[in-house]
């Protein structure tokens, strides 16, 4: 099926709404069956050991980055989001409450980190973001997005058996339907072969998953 990037509910509510809360705390359970923070745990340690300046994209409540930031051996954390810094936001990482366009500093970064983020973006935005790649000093990118394949939508279904929100519901459709295959997401971004290696994995719980690094 073509790619379609499309708004998400979520996105358009506040961060008091009972149903943007009860979402978020959807998107923590998701991300723990996908098996997501697990996995740049693995990647972090063992392929992003000597690297010390990391930026993640898109830091949503902050799950991911304060879970890798316990754990490894981050020099420099910087998290770009919309939403306001976390309660608990750890004080030797930095947040940056703002558009990722309006970003002006990716030329102090080393590794790019995104969760479940690139995909609200459609095919012009995704080229604006990679030009902000190519001008940094961003060696190596690890992302993680939803697999644009039918049979996960039935997956997604099964979360109404255990009481997932119906804005969690009609948001991971949408996901779905915005997510990536095979190479398309280093091509949307502009990564030149010559340039960029690259390796893309696509797991059965529908995860879409993407290392590359600067040649």
């Amino acid at each position: 099926m073509p790619r379609l990037a499309q708004p998400e509910k979520l996105d358009s509510l506040d961060a008091t709404d009972p149903d943007a809360q009860a979402s978020r705390r959807d998107l923590v359970k998701i991300n723990r069956w996908m098996g997501n923070f697990a996995w740049f745990e693995k990647i972090l340690d063992r392929q992003c050991s000597g690297w010390k300046h990391f930026l993640e994209m898109g830091a949503g409540g902050g799950e991911l980055a304060m879970r890798l930031i316990q754990k490894s051996r981050c020099a420099t954390y910087t998290a770009v989001d919309r939403m306001p810094m976390p309660e608990n936001w750890p004080q030797s990482a930095r947040w940056h409450q703002g558009d990722l366009f309006q970003y002006t500093e990716y030329t102090t970064a080393e590794v790019l980190l995104a969760n479940l983020v690139l995909h609200h973006f459609d095919d012009n935005e995704l080229s604006r973001i990679g030009d902000l790649i190519q001008q940094s000093s961003i060696a190596k990118i690890v992302v993680n997005e939803p697999c644009r394949r039918s049979f996960h939508k039935f997956q997604l279904r099964a979360g109404k058996l255990i009481g997932f929100n119906h804005i969690t519901l009609y948001d991971g459709s949408v996901s779905i339907d915005a997510g990536f295959r095979a190479n398309e997401l280093p091509e949307l971004l502009g990564l030149a072969t010559t340039r960029w290696h690259w390796r893309i994995e696509e797991t059965l719980m529908g995860a879409y998953r993407m290392i590359a690094e600067r040649a």
